[in-house]
């Protein structure tokens, strides 16, 4: 979709503010008055109706949408479905606990209870219409209209109970959840409102075939002109994107705005995701880290602890991701001496009686990532590795990346030239998991991550429904949209480095490296825990390789 002009955006971080503000607006729209074009659209991956929404009066999603549709007010929503096949093989499999069924079984109550309630509400589940088994509707879109006038929520929010935290995540609920979502008004919301039609339209050939039009078909030719769409003081540039594999023609809008802002980063590039592995965005890193030099463009990387990962399927893919930019980064040249290769894990032709422990000196060999393909199906099986050829001799010897790595830093009683100093200057690849952190002797706790957010130099923010993963990049249906404005951008990096208690008064980089992490555990609040290369590696060592895990998944 092309940029819109003239918008506005509200930045939402944490459950309490965004079901706060999907609370005013559904009220908003239960006190106008009854119009042709008042209503409310909702496309969403999980909508559980009892998950609480007002707490001041104690009512749940449910008995507000309820409320909204008996003062006269239409209400139509899609929610997810997974395929037949899925649903037949988890059931054959007695995976009663997989999420899709878990989703199915809450989307499959909220329809129950919603469904021609006053005969103002629809509720339809909807499967992806695309070739491939397993692809999901993964869109948070909610859409409220008073005469035409449009407000329109997105971002990464499930409508689920664990999905409400407050900001400081002191777990009122028993539970903590990171997550961050915008209120958006101006023209950009018809071009979301035109996605959510575009879904809500494959369902009405099972509306009505003969006689009179259901309501819903008569609802959905309703749509707000963009004369209506003037808002005062907007001034945001905002471009809707999407994932959609359920046509002919793919669509990777958002994928492919994330590579192109990337390849023109020139300070930071700031990534707050549940997943950051699709490898067209892991590759854009790492071309733009190698083109900028000595320029020292930073990436920071803020991702949920590898404690969150079951089945360590996200966390054995992260550690590649992290290999291959560690590896081309300026860092590793500076303050990285050596590698070690754990147990034989080398890919050439070596006797296996000479296997074990072998460590490559920075000083005498040279680094680079041999990448086979970036075929999105084959890219998690891909024999990626470490290539080191020695600079005299040059021998060739490569490594897989999923091997057990780990990187020896200065101060480890490896031989090295003099290495200049950098205890002020932030490495280029910077890792981070968020934490709450308790006060003296209390250990600090995971706060569990779901963002999907991405900030460059100060100026773009991209957020929405995608993960940077496989997955949300290439087919299954995402929304996200890019705000291209510096005063937005600088806005939501604040309200992100005041969250995470960084005191540093540099740019977001330098500020998240020097922040003493020691301050945090005097006192009730939340951080990010820094991770070098070497802790990082420590905590994915304990993955496996390749051969142990299967990614039917992606």
């Amino acid at each position: 979709m092309p940029p819109t002009q003239n918008n506005t955006a509200v930045f939402l971080m944490d459950g309490e503010e965004y079901f706060d503000m999907f609370r005013d607006c559904l009220y908003e729209v239960r006190d106008a008055q009854p119009h042709a074009k008042t209503y409310v659209r909702l496309g969403w991956w999980c909508l559980q109706h009892d998950t609480l929404l007002d707490r001041h009066a104690n009512r749940n999603f449910g008995e507000v949408l309820k409320e909204v549709a008996d003062a006269g007010h239409p209400i139509d929503i899609c929610l997810w479905q997974p395929d037949d096949l899925t649903v037949k093989g988890l059931e054959l499999a007695k995976m009663s606990d997989h999420f899709s069924l878990q989703t199915l079984a809450k989307n499959k109550a909220t329809q129950a209870l919603l469904h021609n309630h006053n005969q103002r509400i629809q509720v339809y589940l909807e499967k992806h219409s695309g070739a491939g088994v397993g692809y999901s509707l993964h869109q948070k879109i909610a859409i409220f209209s008073i005469a035409g006038t449009l407000k329109v929520l997105v971002g990464g929010f499930n409508i689920e109970h664990e999905y409400w935290d407050n900001i400081a995540h002191s777990r009122p609920y028993g539970h903590s959840c990171h997550d961050t979502g915008v209120l958006l008004q101006g023209p950009v919301t018809l071009d979301i409102e035109s996605e959510w039609l575009r879904r809500w339209r494959k369902q009405l050939p099972t509306l009505s075939l003969f006689g009179k039009p259901h309501p819903a078909a008569a609802r959905s030719t309703l749509q707000a002109t963009a004369n209506d769409q003037v808002i005062q003081g907007g001034n945001l540039t905002i471009t809707a994107l999407t994932t959609n594999s359920e046509s002919f023609s793919n669509q990777t809008h958002i994928r492919d705005k994330l590579v192109e802002l990337i390849s023109h980063a020139n300070k930071y590039i700031y990534i707050e995701n549940f997943q950051f592995f699709n490898p067209e965005l892991v590759k854009a890193v790492r071309t733009r880290i190698k083109q900028m030099g000595a320029k020292q463009l930073k990436v920071v990387l803020v991702i949920p602890d590898p404690l969150h990962d079951s089945d360590k399927g996200v966390t054995y893919l992260t550690r590649i991701t992290y290999a291959m930019m560690a590896i081309e980064s300026g860092y590793l040249d500076e303050n990285c001496l050596a590698v070690e290769v754990i147990d034989g894990e080398i890919t050439t032709h070596v006797d296996p009686r000479t296997q074990g422990t072998k460590t490559y000196s920075k000083d005498d060999y040279v680094w680079e990532v041999y990448e086979p393909s970036i075929n999105l199906h084959d890219w998690p099986q891909q024999d990626y590795r470490l290539r080191l050829t020695h600079k005299k001799t040059q021998a060739r010897t490569e490594v897989r990346l999923d091997a057990v790595l780990r990187f020896i830093h200065k101060g480890t009683g490896q031989k090295s030239r003099a290495q200049p100093k950098h205890d002020d200057v932030a490495p280029k690849i910077q890792v981070y998991f968020p934490y709450r952190y308790g006060g003296i002797n209390q250990a600090p706790e995971t706060v569990y991550l779901h963002t999907k957010l991405m900030i460059i130099d100060s100026q773009h923010v991209v957020l929405g429904s995608a993960n940077f993963d496989c997955r949300a990049m290439d087919y299954d249906g995402e929304l996200d949209v890019h705000i291209d404005d510096a005063a937005f951008a600088t806005t939501v990096k604040a309200r992100l480095v005041n969250h995470y208690g960084i005191h540093g008064m540099y740019e977001v980089p330098r500020a998240c490296w020097n922040d003493s992490a020691e301050e945090r555990h005097q006192a009730n609040c939340v951080g990010l825990a820094r991770r070098d290369p070497k802790d990082l590696w420590a905590m994915f060592e304990n993955v496996g390789s390749s051969k142990k895990l299967k990614f039917t998944w992606l």
